[in-house]
């Protein structure tokens, strides 16, 4: 039983092999970024986000949430009225109606402490660019020499990678959002381009752009089909969508959104829980960050949700993104985002994994990781719409030899006393349990134990 233990246990905390993944300063971390995007107001409404409710809501998230670690500020989408574009056919707005470019919208920004993150393809060409037939800088080609004969919309046209001069335009436009202070790239609608292109040419383009990104921006791939567990992703991103769109953000998104169905290709798990549990092979630390999309907790039916999501969140190493505004957002809700000692382990680079990667399978609900110093986090979690009893085992699953160890509740902040073989509880459905779990050296003395309590 013994050697069966020690072998459990480091399948699941050791590092798989890291051949075949990107290497960069931001997987090796481990976890993704916390940040703000702008995706609820333009979701809800279909529309690009205006300029001063852009304003209003960095303004908040400075005011709120910077000091919580939450040091980003990212656009969202909707970007087809990008048409304001310089000499080279790049964009420098995020909407042709605004006042004000990307590069005062960056200053001000940073003039909150905080970093910008932008959403684009540098696979797109506006259709600006296309009329214009800009010049691709470094080449003796024009924008509709390189222009693909299938386009992404009317607004926008895809690059065919195969062209002469597409390369420089790739990596051009990667270095134009680098120049201009961006640190995140959130690249979208990949699923899109392979469909239309391949995968091969697909894989030159990421390629390309990982080469250009380097160590200077975090690459976010979004909408991959992800074929052979992210064969082609886990190569030149550093964070990958795992799961389908956030959209309305509720219970749906969370856990129950066709719930154990598996696709082969975007999206291949469609609600979150579900895609943290089949990735969690490959989302490690060093290797790739699992994408979960977004947080809308002002969506969620109560606390017990809204601390079901960003516990998952934390346990799968995923971004921390929040998409509540400044006028949506709720007490309950702010609450759960400044979370000290959960922000802590996303800091950290925290990573845990479910006991089973089947999503099928009860033991997928029980997370575990472990810390330097030698303790554990575990996540208990409820997914049912029933009252479940939730539990581990502290010799046969975390391998604690004395069988006793202290636990923690990092939600409620308090120390649990010493159990002896391990912990459980009841939980109520959506609901969930993150406890930190410190092995004792020796057997419990008897004081304050409880078996399972």
């Amino acid at each position: 039983m013994k050697r069966l233990t020690i072998i459990t246990l480091t399948l699941l905390f050791l590092l798989p092999s890291q051949l075949g993944a990107r290497d960069s300063r931001f997987t090796r971390k481990g976890t993704g970024p916390m940040y703000w995007i702008a995706y609820e107001y333009c979701y809800d409404r279909n529309v690009p986000i205006m300029e001063q409710r852009w304003k209003a809501n960095i303004d908040w998230v400075a005011r709120e949430l910077r000091d919580s670690g939450y040091d980003m500020i990212s656009n969202d989408g909707w970007i087809e009225a990008a048409q304001t574009i310089d000499e080279r056919g790049f964009i420098t707005k995020y909407n042709s109606g605004w006042e004000h470019d990307f590069a005062w919208w960056n200053d001000y920004i940073f003039s909150k402490g905080m970093k910008a993150g932008v959403y684009y393809n540098p696979l797109w060409m506006t259709r600006t660019a296309y009329e214009r037939n800009c010049p691709v800088s470094g080449t003796s080609v024009r924008a509709r020499d390189i222009a693909g004969d299938r386009p992404f919309n009317g607004e926008l046209h895809w690059v065919d990678v195969d062209k002469h001069g597409a390369e420089q335009w790739v990596k051009g436009y990667v270095r134009h959002f680098i120049n201009l202070g961006f640190t995140f790239l959130r690249i979208d609608f990949l699923e899109n381009y392979e469909g239309k292109y391949g995968t091969g040419r697909y894989a030159k383009a990421l390629r390309w752009i990982m080469e250009e990104a380097g160590d200077e921006i975090f690459l976010s791939l979004v909408m991959p089909n992800c074929y052979n567990y992210a064969a082609t992703e886990l190569l030149y991103g550093d964070m990958i969508r795992i799961d389908d769109d956030c959209f309305e953000g509720d219970w749906n998104f969370v856990s129950a959104r066709r719930r154990g169905q598996v696709k082969n290709h975007w999206p291949m798990y469609p609600n979150v829980f579900d895609g943290m549990v089949g990735f969690s092979d490959v989302a490690v630390k060093g290797q790739m960050i699992a994408d979960g999309d977004f947080m809308r907790l002002n969506r969620l039916a109560n606390t017990a949700e809204r601390r079901f999501l960003f516990s998952l969140m934390v346990m799968g190493g995923s971004a921390l993104a929040i998409a509540d505004q400044f006028d949506t957002v709720t007490d309950d809700a702010m609450e759960i985002y400044r979370n000290a000692e959960l922000i802590e382990l996303n800091r950290r680079g925290f990573v845990a994994k479910p006991l089973s990667r089947n999503i099928h399978d009860v033991k997928s609900s029980t997370w575990v990781g472990r810390l330097p110093d030698g303790s554990f986090v575990v996540g208990l979690f409820n997914r049912e719409d029933v009252a479940m009893d939730c539990g581990i085992s502290f010799s046969e699953t975390l391998g604690i030899e004395s069988g006793a160890a202290s636990v923690r509740d990092l939600w409620e902040h308090s120390e649990l006393g010493v159990a002896e073989g391990g912990f459980s509880r009841r939980l109520a459905p959506h609901s969930c349990m993150v406890v930190k779990v410190t092995p004792c050296e020796r057997p419990c003395p008897g004081f304050g134990c409880s078996r399972y309590r």
